[in-house]
């Protein structure tokens, strides 16, 4: 049975507001103050319930502006698939993006600039600080930082658009905190070891610790 948190069900309320009152793309949603008092949740709460809704690309956050309805591009693509079972879902996705991500590595790991591994590294020391403190959103945003700054610094725009929509699916499809953590236990050294082979411009070390990652994450999901 499919285990449900508050997000999800802050997810589901929004999604359901936005589907009863058939708004189009570009229509504005209330605001984040006004949701939290509307669904009497915490901040927390609602950012992780918007995050999920974001990643299927039912709504956009934008700073400073509000919350719109999306184009839906990626609830279309996942409707296109005909993928229900999120755990299948999972594991297809992780051989997709390991398809792409580990030629944009590679690509990283010839052209990246010292002060791009440096932010690497900042958001790997906030992945680090996270994880300890058992905050999965803090663990969740700094290793999308992470991989983000990979993407940006392998320099190949086509490939970052693939990457980031496969990316984005990724985080959504967890069921629990529990699950969250695990993976992130699992995979985090392997970061690390990333990260360093990308420095030394060690292609082969850079692509087989990314491979121990995906292996890492793929044996947790496998055991959902």
């Amino acid at each position: 049975m499919k285990r449900l948190y508050l997000s999800d069900t802050v997810a589901g309320e929004i999604s359901n507001w936005i589907s009863t009152r058939q708004l189009k793309a570009g229509d504005q949603l209330p605001s984040a103050s006004e949701w939290m008092a509307r669904l009497e949740v915490g901040r927390s709460t609602l950012r992780e319930g918007l995050k999920k809704l974001e990643a299927e690309g039912i709504i956009e956050v934008i700073n400073g502006k509000g919350i719109f309805v999306s184009e839906q591009k990626t609830f279309q693509l996942l409707e296109t698939l005909g993928l229900s079972d999120a755990r299948e879902h999972l594991l297809e996705m992780l051989d997709v993006r390991q398809a792409l991500e580990e030629r944009a590595i590679v690509l990283a790991t010839r052209r990246g600039s010292e002060s791009a591994f440096a932010a690497m590294a900042a958001h790997l020391d906030d992945y680090r600080k996270a994880r300890a403190a058992k905050d999965f959103l803090g663990v969740s945003e700094a290793d999308a930082a992470f991989h983000l700054a990979i993407y940006e610094a392998c320099g190949n725009s086509v490939l970052v658009g693939l990457i980031k929509l496969m990316h984005d699916d990724l985080y959504v499809s967890w069921d629990s905190l529990e699950d969250r953590l695990q993976v992130f236990d699992a995979s985090f050294d392997h970061h690390v070891e990333l990260l360093e082979g990308m420095r030394r411009r060690d292609e082969p070390e850079a692509v087989s610790a990314f491979g121990k990652l995906i292996e890492a994450t793929r044996r947790t999901v496998e055991a959902m």
